[in-house]
């Protein structure tokens, strides 16, 4: 199929898809389960396996998050040759793996942990586990060939990120005009956000110094990444417990409400559902906005991403005895 061909199927395929979607509206229904068990139903249309309700909660998140690759998959198979961006998305779940794998070995596990196949895009020679010398071979992560001591955990999962992150812009970097224009600002906002998350989890959680978090931020030793990072590093000049600092900060939306005079702490956790639900709009906003273009399957991709969160979400509330009330809250819905 010639490429204007399989933009227009694509763009068919992925309007049908999302509309089926457990995002916006119809995310509603995932909240009226009352148990896994009708979770589990809703989604799959079939009855659950009679497993305890902590295997259930797994298997369903599981199998969710592999139905979701499997759906990306058929989609961008039409083209003779997808275009980059989609493909290095899809490699996150390849050095999600690794590092599962890496946590399995460091708690002494000696059962392969689950892998989400990406099929043919696939980095990692996961059969060889549980050598991970032999799982990277011949990859841009061969260095990753050894569990982490738990001293350099930090640093090795940092350096997966940022070879992920580092592939995922030189991607949006190669894409010709038109698509580029439909692709880069999500993926701009992406890493913008990912930056300031992470930036604010090391100050906060681990007391870290402007300068050793500076080193830890996406793109953090390319030049021209110094935009992707202005934001994050503009929010390490503030006290993460005095409100009236962030006054004038770009992304002050991603703060947790306070008042000046009142006892105040920055709180990462409610930056990430902010950013979250940031990108989400965006990739609503997007997805009709450049039809045609790789914009479509990218937006497409980022929805799916959300929709997977709203799954494991529900799931984890009902295993955890969460009130509709309170997972609505974690949601937005």
């Amino acid at each position: 199929m010639d490429r204007v061909g399989a933009d227009a199927y694509v763009y068919a395929r992925a309007c049908a898809l999302r509309s089926k979607s457990w995002i916006g509206p119809r995310a509603k229904r995932l909240l009226e389960s009352r148990r896994l068990q009708d979770l589990w139903t809703l989604i799959y249309d079939e009855p659950p396996p009679m497993v305890p309700e902590g295997l259930l909660a797994l298997l369903l998140e599981r199998q969710f998050e592999q139905r979701v690759v499997d759906q990306f998959l058929n989609l961008i198979s039409v083209y003779e040759k997808p275009d980059p961006v989609s493909v290095a998305f899809l490699s996150l779940y390849e050095y999600n793996n690794l590092k599962a794998e890496s946590a399995a070995l460091a708690q002494g596990k000696t059962e392969r942990p689950f892998i989400v196949d990406i099929g043919e895009y696939g980095l990692f020679n996961h059969d060889a586990w549980p050598d991970l010398a032999a799982i990277t071979r011949g990859t841009n992560c061969a260095w990753y060939n050894a569990v982490p001591a738990p001293e350099a955990h930090i640093d090795w999962e940092t350096r997966l990120d940022h070879e992920y992150y580092r592939n995922l812009w030189m991607a949006v970097k190669s894409l010709g005009s038109q698509d580029r224009a439909a692709v880069e600002p999500l993926v701009k906002e992406e890493i913008i956000l990912q930056n300031i998350v992470w930036a604010l989890r090391l100050r906060v959680y681990y007391d870290m110094d402007t300068d050793a978090i500076a080193t830890m931020l996406a793109l953090s030793d390319e030049a021209e990444g110094a935009a992707l990072r202005r934001p994050a590093s503009a929010a390490l000049s503030r006290s993460p417990d005095v409100w009236s600092e962030w006054s004038d900060w770009e992304y002050r939306w991603l703060l947790n409400p306070g008042e000046e005079g009142t006892p105040w702490n920055l709180d990462p956790r409610y930056a990430q559902l902010q950013a979250d639900r940031k990108l989400f709009r965006m990739a609503q906003n997007r997805f009709h906005r450049n039809p045609f273009t790789a914009g479509v399957p990218v937006a497409f991709f980022k929805l799916k991403q959300m929709e997977e969160q709203m799954v494991r979400v529900a799931a984890e509330g009902l295993r955890l005895g969460a009130t509709a009330d309170q997972i609505a809250e974690i949601t937005g819905e």
